[in-house]
């Protein structure tokens, strides 16, 4: 019985650990990160971002258009891809979040 006591016990801690891992501040954000079919084209400090600046990144279907704005993050606003599932993912503001275009291989990162 005392086994299976610890083994709750070591298992609960464990959970809360995890828990409280998942929810701790991931760092600050300092760059914005752009891939073009898997090859690092962009990395721009978020220091040198000004709120409505635009940016155009060619991928192997056509230009992607995305936009930063203060207070809010980084958005796509154009995409020459069929379904614009990028551009309806909407802002992305937090250290590891992502954009992804699958179909113009275009990805957006926030990165520490």
């Amino acid at each position: 019985m005392k086994k299976a006591n610890l083994l709750i016990f070591i298992l609960l801690i464990s959970s809360i650990i995890s828990i409280i891992y998942l929810f701790l501040p991931k760092g600050e954000t300092k760059f914005l990160v752009i891939q073009v079919e898997n090859r690092e084209v962009l990395r721009i400090p978020l220091t040198k971002l000004k709120s409505g600046d635009k940016y155009k990144v060619k991928g192997p279907l056509g230009d992607s258009i995305f936009e930063y704005i203060e207070g809010k993050g980084v958005h796509m606003i154009s995409s020459p891809c069929p379904d614009k599932i990028c551009i309806k993912q909407g802002f992305i503001n937090k250290t590891g979040e992502s954009i992804v275009c699958l179909p113009n291989r275009v990805i957006i990162t926030l990165e520490r």
